[in-house]
């Protein structure tokens, strides 16, 4: 069987495919090191249980305890290109459950202005479309495709953390002979060729603990935080006027998210605190270099160390960096991105829209780390994962499965 013939899903059981992803749906995998058990290793087990069931070549590789992940492998006839199937394990936490409508693990499908809506965390990130690509892989095996190369999945851990399952998987080689990456998100179908970039820092002041009655006896480091703060503020709108909103990622921006004073302890209202910190979430665009970024705020936190040395508002201020994601960006010419525009055109019956990631994925990685051409598309409102009631569409989940074996036809097609 080759690429034209219209028959490789004739197997493809729907029922079966949506009694699998609503199973999916309800094993819990939100991690939390708090809770004994909170992690994936339920979806680890059910994942590879499937994938060992089916024939394939599976792995199951620890990456920290409890959280392993999972390599499955199919082959072509004949030696080819590798193709890689993404689609992470994990899933972000509930929130409060009472504001939940529908149980947040109970997979209930809907009837909505006439489709079916499936609702609960991860249905739309992304348990739906990781299933979606084991199910294309499944019916390209069991149709007896005749394709060159090689289908990898890699269902890793922790892409909603610090995303140490990619980065495991690309440590451990299996990123080495990969010559292309569907990275299976919620993206309303739109091609995403950029990904935006992300930076974690850590600024932290020293102060000197005092009553607060008596500041001068003391040194708040509120004062110098709020001074670095007000600097990132123009440093982000410099940032802004330079580059302009981006046409697919938007605007960059420098955002405190978190400032805790003190750092340990309990804060009170009459205490001059002994330390304060800020946690600053860095987004960035092409034409962004992480390394100028970085020194610009050390820049910033020497000068204002210079220009406030001593007194009770003096600057003692120190930057670290958590996380390094950079931006990536891939082009409309790779193989890859002809390849799913082409099947969007066959699946879906419409012109591809392009579009970016306002955030980073497991393909950030494999891009900046390995130079491997990314495109990250899948079933499922882009602006759902994370709220309360997430969902997706199960008819489009139905077209993912379509479109990803599809896809995988037309770019490892065998030639003639």
């Amino acid at each position: 069987m080759n690429v034209k013939d219209g028959n490789m899903l004739h197997s493809f059981d729907e029922r079966r495919f949506i009694r699998f992803v609503r199973d999916l749906v309800r094993i819990d995998s939100v991690y939390d090191p708090m809770r004994p058990g909170a992690d994936e290793s339920r979806v680890t087990a059910f994942l590879s249980a499937f994938l060992k069931d089916e024939g394939f070549e599976t792995h199951v590789e620890e990456v920290a305890p409890g959280r392993s992940n999972i390599i499955a492998l199919l082959e072509g006839r004949t030696p080819g290109k590798t193709l890689l199937f993404e689609g992470h394990q994990d899933v972000v936490s509930v929130g409060n459950p009472d504001k939940w409508k529908y149980d947040p693990f109970g997979a209930e499908i809907v009837e909505c202005s006439g489709r079916r809506r499936m609702y609960g965390r991860g249905t739309c990130d992304t348990k739906g479309n990781t299933a979606a690509a084991l199910f294309a892989a499944k019916a390209i095996k069991d149709s007896g495709a005749d394709f060159a190369g090689r289908i990898l999945l890699c269902l890793p851990v922790d892409e909603e953390g610090l995303m140490i399952g990619i980065k495991d998987f690309i440590r451990k080689g299996w990123a080495d002979s990969v010559d292309a990456a569907v990275i299976c998100e919620p993206e309303d179908f739109n091609l995403c060729v950029f990904q935006k970039g992300a930076m974690r820092i850590r600024i932290t002041c020293a102060g000197t603990q005092a009553h607060g009655c008596m500041p001068l006896s003391g040194n708040d480091p509120n004062w110098a935080m709020a001074r670095i703060i007000c600097e990132l503020r123009r440093l982000e709108d410099f940032e802004k006027d330079r580059l302009g909103r981006h046409d697919f990622l938007g605007w960059p921006s420098v955002t405190p998210t978190v400032v805790q004073s003190p750092l340990t302890g309990v804060a009170q209202l009459n205490v001059i605190p002994e330390d304060c910190g800020v946690l600053l979430d860095i987004r960035t665009v092409p034409g962004q270099d992480h390394g100028a970024l970085q020194r610009q705020i050390r820049g910033i936190v020497d000068r204002l160390a210079r220009q406030y040395p001593n007194g009770d508002d003096r600057c003692a201020a120190a930057v670290e960096l958590l996380e390094d994601r950079p931006w990536t960006e891939t082009s409309r010419d790779e193989p890859i991105v002809r390849a799913i525009d082409r099947a969007v055109r066959d699946v879906r019956g419409s012109t591809p829209v392009y579009n970016g990631v306002p955030g980073a994925t497991d393909g950030t990685f494999l891009a900046a780390w390995k130079g491997i051409p990314v495109i990250v598309t899948g079933a499922g409102d882009r602006e759902i994962p994370h709220h309360v009631d997430e969902w997706v569409d199960v008819d489009d989940l139905l077209d993912a499965v379509r479109l990803y074996a599809r896809t995988a036809m037309l770019f490892l097609e065998r030639e003639e």
